[in-house]
């Protein structure tokens, strides 16, 4: 019994690793997370990208929405309109890296993306979901009760204020070369302009050059160390390079700095959780602060606490994040498939208790 508990379990992580890895793509709005170029042809296997909209009142469309599938590296896959109720499929996929995106309607909505990983030799579908927020007319701004920091009452010239919001309207429509002349342009009109250094820093991440993200990023924490967002972003762009105890160390003292970023609390957790000795208590504490913060727009994290306790063999505690995931994310484009995970992992911890009475 316990030989086949153990064997089973060993199944269950391989199968929870390719999840996570999934999932992590979702993370790469600020660095490129890959430079495959997907194509069609003999031999090619065909995949599916099926998804959901969701309004910034969580709510569905009641009108179809135009979403755009672009390649990684370049070019565009396809584009199609949703349903009236925010559903839409891209069909005849290769492998490779892509961007799902859905433009601002200009009213009431921000742009929004998200990245998946398309792999296989035999055909899949994966699923996204894209949550829209609202639209704000300054990006920069932080949430409401936040302190201000140095980096946010800098006294910005009026030029260089206009040269930064046009690069950021254009990061927002996915011209990161365009957008970091803009951004470029507003530090030649204000050297020590922080949220442009930030900003010319993620865009370059974007473009495949880490070097010249690291150069922005470091300029901007050494004009004001307290610069929170440079701090995560440098973070990011270390893990992204699996140099794990650097990039602890940014999200670390970018957290210290301002404690109110989602982001800097979701990547120090997997930080903790991917590096050789991890350290799952402290991504766990992580996680939930991510989700304290974050709320809906983050309720993706329940799938990292999922792995994370399926990897302590805490197949109860496991089984209570898919359940929550499923009460907060309602009508899932992955809701079957998490389903039957859940029932999986349900069997799998009857059999634990089982074990443990012998």
């Amino acid at each position: 019994m316990k030989r086949q508990f153990n064997h089973f379990l060993l199944r269950l992580q391989a199968c929870l690793l390719l999840v996570l890895m999934s999932s992590l793509s979702a993370l790469a709005q600020q660095t490129n997370p890959g430079n495959n170029n997907p194509g069609r042809g003999a031999g090619v296997t065909a995949h599916i990208v099926r998804g959901k909209i969701f309004l910034p009142s969580g709510n569905l469309p009641e009108q179809r929405m135009r979403v755009t599938l672009e390649i990684s590296s370049g070019g565009i896959a396809g584009e199609v309109f949703s349903d009236t109720v925010g559903n839409f499929e891209f069909r005849g996929l290769a492998s490779g890296t892509y961007r799902v995106l859905v433009p601002s309607d200009n009213r009431t909505h921000e742009p929004a993306q998200e990245t998946v990983e398309v792999y296989g030799n035999f055909a899949r579908t994966f699923t996204v979901q894209i949550y829209l927020k609202e639209k704000n007319s300054d990006p920069t701004a932080k949430p409401a009760g936040k302190v201000l920091s140095a980096a946010d009452i800098q006294d910005i010239p009026k030029d260089a204020k206009k040269a930064y919001d046009q690069g950021l309207k254009l990061a927002k429509n996915n011209k990161p070369e365009d957008a970091s002349k803009k951004f470029q342009q507003a530090l030649e009109i204000f050297p020590d302009y922080l949220h442009a250094m930030n900003k010319l820093g993620e865009q370059m991440a974007i473009l495949n050059k880490p070097a010249e993200a690291q150069a922005h990023f470091e300029r901007a924490i050494a004009i004001n160390s307290k610069f929170a967002l440079a701090h995560i972003n440098l973070g990011m762009l270390m893990l992204n390079q699996k140099r794990f105890d650097e990039a602890i160390a940014e999200f670390e003292t970018g957290n210290g700095n301002d404690d109110g970023y989602p982001m800097g609390h979701l990547n120090l957790g997997l930080a903790l959780m991917m590096k050789p000795e991890p350290d799952l208590d402290r991504a766990e504490r992580e996680f939930l602060r991510t989700l304290e913060i974050g709320k809906r727009d983050f309720v993706h994290v329940r799938k990292y606490l999922f792995n994370l306790n399926i990897r302590r063999q805490k197949m109860d505690k496991a089984a209570e994040q898919l359940e929550a995931y499923l009460r907060e994310a309602p009508n899932a484009p992955d809701e079957t498939d998490v389903r039957l995970m859940l029932d999986k992992v349900k069997k799998a911890a009857a059999q634990q208790k089982a074990q443990a009475k012998q």
